[in-house]
């Protein structure tokens, strides 16, 4: 899944940047912005997977509330039962910092979730 996803980013930032290019010498991607880019792809399909997921708008609206790593985390982990690894590899990331923003992100959903009650 990584692999296509940065494929896919990439091939199409590319060609944007070649036809860019023929017109005008301006245009050009860092790879800060590039990795940018790819990760609010993410975190748009980790919010479609939420809304299309839960029903009750208390559980989305806190899924929401949590950071953009966090949430790419959570969705992909839990409803989409992707391995830790996985997501570390899809977000360029290493393990041990998934694992932290993961924790971090449910002690998060737990507050906010036993405070709605």
């Amino acid at each position: 899944m990584y692999s296509y996803f940065e494929w896919l980013l990439k091939d199409v930032f590319v060609k944007s940047k070649a036809a860019n290019n023929e017109y005008n010498n301006k245009t050009t991607f860092t790879q800060k912005q590039l990795t940018y880019e790819y990760r609010n792809i993410l975190d748009k399909v980790a919010m479609k997977m939420i809304i299309d997921e839960f029903e009750d708008e208390r559980i989305i609206k806190a899924l929401m509330n949590l950071a953009r790593s966090e949430r790419i985390i959570i969705a992909f982990n839990i409803i989409k039962e992707m391995e830790l690894t996985e997501i570390a590899m899809l977000l360029d990331n290493n393990l041990s910092s998934i694992y932290a923003q993961k924790s971090t992100a449910l002690k998060r959903l737990k507050d906010e979730l036993s405070s709605i009650k």
